[in-house]
């Protein structure tokens, strides 16, 4: 067999392997969603807002890992409790967190479908400018000295 024949053979095996891995991922990404998120995410349009704000905080340290990366040396519980002390850092948290909530509420088919016009309007609202409320957070993180400029 000639040797571009080869080469050809290898890339496409490769390519297939790429291929399954990707898919893998994209796999286990949905069931993630399905099974956990989309259900935090139906129970979030049914609380109060003090509730809901509750819930932010309580998953901090998650969101948090999205910003920072990999948690692995205890970033999300340094925020934590740098909330509790620091009530703008804090509010930056809770309205990113709520930003980032509703984005993921309207982007939802069925979540979207289950809303009224006034609760689909205000989630709208609140997603307006994902990233500059992220930005913002992690600006007050940064400030706060959790994270490196």
């Amino acid at each position: 067999m000639k040797l571009w024949k080869k080469i050809l053979i290898g890339v496409l095996v490769l390519a297939a392997i790429g291929v399954g891995i990707a898919g893998y991922g994209i796999f286990k990404g949905y069931k993630l969603y399905t099974e956990k998120i989309a259900p935090d995410m139906i129970r979030y349009t049914q609380m109060t807002q003090a509730e809901q704000d509750q819930y932010i905080i309580s998953r901090m340290e998650d969101f948090t890992t999205m910003i920072a990366g990999k948690d692995k040396d205890g970033k999300g519980k340094a925020v934590l409790q740098a909330m509790e002390t620091d009530p703008e850092l804090r509010q930056a948290g809770i309205v990113w967190g709520r930003a980032l909530c509703a984005s993921i509420i309207k982007d939802d088919r069925e979540l979207s479908a289950r809303l009224t016009p006034a609760q689909r309007a205000q989630y709208e609202r609140e997603a307006d400018d994902l990233d500059d409320k992220g930005e913002h957070f992690t600006n007050m993180m940064r400030r706060s000295g959790l994270m490196r400029k």
